[in-house]
Order: structure tokens, then sequence, then C-alpha cells
């Protein structure tokens, strides 16, 4: 109990101490934080193994009560997102490029976040998930306009209403739910529901407000922008860790809650959403003129990837599973890194378009490699996690008759082949004339950027690589309280 608790309240007083102190405190402080909820994440994955999957009660009224489930998705998510806000705290200390406005505020939001997304991982509940996620809302909003500037003061705000929406869908459905089966305990719902048209009009709103969170096509209408503009430091947080925190919600609701419910016509609904995603995101990020919005569509697309896992999930394939789940962490790691490390390319190159990269591998080759090693990942190519993940989701498609969605999952591989190969191209290829109205960037000190920030970068890809080579901890890991029984590594 007390490592479960842990997880939570450290970030959070982490948080209230990076506040009172002085803005030059507040990122030491962070740091030092995440490190701490490091080792608390490393104790909770010890102890889902060696006593498999356990529930705390954290307490409530009668029958609203807050609960907390730890088992392998959940401590492998926290110790995911740990890891994660661990390197880019230590990237914003190393950075001098991200702006002032930045970091002095940095570390508190970014231990809320933390704390909101540790809650939802750990959420047995739908009103601890339903307080969680509007922590995670109001913290990752304020983070995309750190640094100030009107457009990321509109993307901000779009991005608040959107959650704020998604928030207020999600909590009317939960008293709709609790209306009829006299619990929000997930664990609890099987069997209360049953055929009555208000409890399924509540499971309806929950499914709408965390699909506009996610946010799958076409509720993304947020996301590109919020993403782009957002701080260095702030879009490996989001793209990587915050848009997979709904998912989990949903998992858990309907591969745990109500499987029984989840309609043939419902899953396969889900699931073209997700061809949609896939390919539509693909497409517009082999077209996105600047860095990060080819980044920002890449995100959108490879969270289509998790809803084409859910009609293989309804129809009982445990391999579904593990590549759904093993996908989201599988993607979080390189998908940071390559935010970390186009970030660095842009600001040496002086410009955030993809014509500005011509070159950025002669002058930050670290970097460079970063984008390469993250991007064999994101297509899924061996020996990565992202090809683990994709190849479970192929067999899954395979074995339950549903072909359709292999051909997906390849075509969206090819997609993300393309749209990296014209990032890759870039900083590899020969610098050429520019024109007269374009000059080439002169030489660039890089004392303002200091090449630790490329090791960090570096550091999460290859993260990637090894979670491909040594994949089987991490699926046993997974394997601990899966709704579908034991993991077969096939």
């Amino acid at each position: 109990m007390a490592v479960i608790l842990g997880v939570l309240l450290l970030p959070a007083l982490g948080a209230g101490l990076a506040a009172v102190l002085g803005p030059r405190r507040q990122l030491p402080v962070a740091l030092a934080t995440s490190a701490l909820t490091l080792v608390a994440a490393l104790l909770l994955v010890r102890d889902v193994v060696a006593a498999g999957r356990s529930s705390v009660e954290i307490g409530g009224v009668e029958l609203v009560v807050g609960v907390l489930i730890a088992d392998g998705l959940s401590a492998a998510l926290v110790l995911l997102s740990t890891t994660v806000l661990l390197v880019t705290t230590a990237f914003a200390l190393l950075e001098r490029f991200g702006g002032g406005g930045v970091r002095p505020v940095y570390g508190p939001l970014s231990l809320a976040l933390l704390a909101g997304l540790h809650g939802l991982f750990l959420a047995g509940d739908l009103f601890t998930a339903y307080l969680m996620l509007e922590l995670v809302a109001v913290a990752g909003a304020a983070m995309v306009v750190l640094g100030g500037g009107h457009e990321r003061l509109v993307a901000g705000t779009r991005y608040f209403l959107a959650e704020l929406v998604a928030s207020v869908t999600f909590l009317v459905g939960t008293a709709l739910v609790w209306t009829v089966a006299g619990t929000v305990v997930i664990a609890e719902l099987p069997g209360h529901l049953g055929d009555h048209a208000v409890g399924r009009l509540g499971l309806a709103l929950l499914t709408v407000g965390l699909l506009l969170k996610v946010p799958v096509v076409p509720l993304h209408f947020w996301l590109p922008a919020a993403h782009t503009l957002a701080p260095t430091t702030v879009s490996p947080l989001l793209s990587a860790l915050v848009v997979k925190s709904a998912f989990v919600v949903l998992l858990r609701i309907w591969g745990e809650g109500v499987p029984q419910l989840a309609t043939t016509a419902f899953v396969q609904l889900l699931g073209a959403l997700g061809v949609i995603a896939v390919v539509w995101g693909g497409l517009t990020a082999l077209r996105a003129p600047r860095v990060k919005q080819v980044v920002a569509y890449s995100t959108v697309a490879q969270l289509g990837l998790l809803l084409m896992a859910v009609p293989m999930i309804g129809a009982g394939s445990v391999e579904a599973w593990v590549g759904g789940v093993l996908h989201a962490i599988a993607h979080a790691l390189p998908k940071a890194a390559l935010l970390l490390a186009v970030a660095l390319l842009a600001h040496t190159m002086g410009g955030d378009t993809v014509e500005r990269l011509e070159g950025a591998a002669t002058r930050r080759p670290l970097a460079a490699f970063a984008v390469g090693v993250a991007g064999l990942s994101l297509i899924g190519l061996p020996p990565t996690g992202g090809f683990v993940a994709k190849w479970y989701l192929v067999v899954a498609s395979i074995s339950t008759g549903q072909w359709w969605w292999a051909v997906a999952i390849v075509a969206g591989s090819l997609l993300t082949a393309a749209y990296l190969a014209r990032l890759l191209q870039r900083c590899f290829g020969t610098v050429s004339a520019a024109p007269a109205d374009r000059p080439l960037p002169v030489d660039r000190p890089l004392h303002a950027v200091r090449r630790g920030t490329d090791v960090l970068a570096l550091a999460l890809a290859v993260g990637a690589i090894v979670m491909g080579l040594y994949p089987t901890p991490l699926l046993d890991l997974l394997g601990i309280g899966a709704p579908l029984g034991g993991i077969a590594h096939g």
C-alpha cells in the first residue's frame, strides 16, 4: 500500500515544494522528485511481480469509493511515465533555448501532470479517473502556453476547452452508470448494467469523453496545434504519455468492467476509426511543412493502432492485448526521443521547417542519429519494441480471422517510413544552394544547447531498442492482472 500511495504522493508533494521555492530551485527539485518517484516505481514493479495484482481503497463515502489498482499494466505505465519525465526534466536543466517563461514553472506543472497520470494508470473506479483526468487536463493545457505568445495561448485554450467538454461528458456518464449500477468501481460493474438503457447511455458518454481526450479522428482537432506549439520539453509529455492515459481508462472500462456489453459493431467501429487515423495522420504528416507538425500528426496515426487492437481484444485475443498495450509503451520512448532530437536540430539549423534540416547531421550527429534510431521503432522494424508490438497485433489479426487489420498495420508502417524518411533525407543530405531570400543558417555556437541534451534524446531512442531485444520481462509484467489471462510469448 505504501508503494502505491508513494508513486502518487511523491510527485504531488514535489510539485508543491517546487511551487513554493524560488524559480532557480524548481527544476532541481523536479529532477530530484522524479528520481525518487522512479525508485518508488521500481519498487511498485517489484511488488507486482512478487505478489500479483492488488488494490488499495483510498476512502470515500458509502458507494463512491476511491480504488487504486496495482497490476502489470499500471506498474509498467507508472515506470514509463516517470522515466520520460526524469529525462525531459534533465533536458530542461541543460537546454537554454526554451525561453525564460518555460523554466520557472515547468517543474511544478510537470510534477502535477505526473501525479495525475499515475492516478489515471492506477485508477480502479470512475470517480478517481475523473479527478485525475481533470488534473492532467489543467496541467497539460497550462504547460502548452508556457513561454507565451498568441499562437500558444490559442492552442492551449482550444486544448483546455476540448478537455473540459470531454470531462463534463465523462462525469455525466459516470453519474448515469452510478445511478444504474449503484457503484463506480470498475471491477464491480459486471452484472449490474445489463441491458438498462440509462446504463448504456452512461457507457456511451464515458466512451465519447475518453475518445475526445485520446483523441481519436475526427475528434483530434485540438491535438496538432497543441503538440506542435508546446515548448520543447512539454511536447514529449503530451505525445508520449498524456494521449495514452485516456486509452488506459477506456481499456479498463471495456476490457475489465463491461466486456460483455461490447458488441461486434461497436468494436469494429473503433477499429475502423483507428484505420482512418493511421491513414489520415500518416498522409498529413507526409505533407506537413514543419518538423513538429510531422511528429504531431504521427501521434494521431500511432494512436490509431491502439484502436485497431480493440476489435481483436473483443474477439478474445491475448496477442491483441499484448500488442495494444505494448504499442502504447513502445511508442512512448521513441516519440519522446524524436521530439527532443528534432528540437535540437531545428534550433541548430535556425528554423523549424523540414527544409531547414538539410545537412543537420553534419552539425549535430548524435541528435540526427537519435531521429534514425527512434524511427526504427516507430516504423516497427526489428529489433525494437515497436516491432514486437506490431508483430503481436498482426498475429492477433490473422488468428482472429480479421486480416484487414494486418493490412492496415502494414500500410501504416509504410506511411511512417515515408514521412520519417523525409526528415532523415534532409538531415543526412548534402546542403544545397539556398535562394537569396532564404539564406542557409550560419554556424551557430552550440554552447547554448549543451551536448548532454543529445545524449538524453539518444538514450530514450536506445531504450526502444533494448525493449525489442529483451521483451520477455515486460511481457511477463503485462501478463499480471491482464483481463484475458496469462500472456503467451509465442
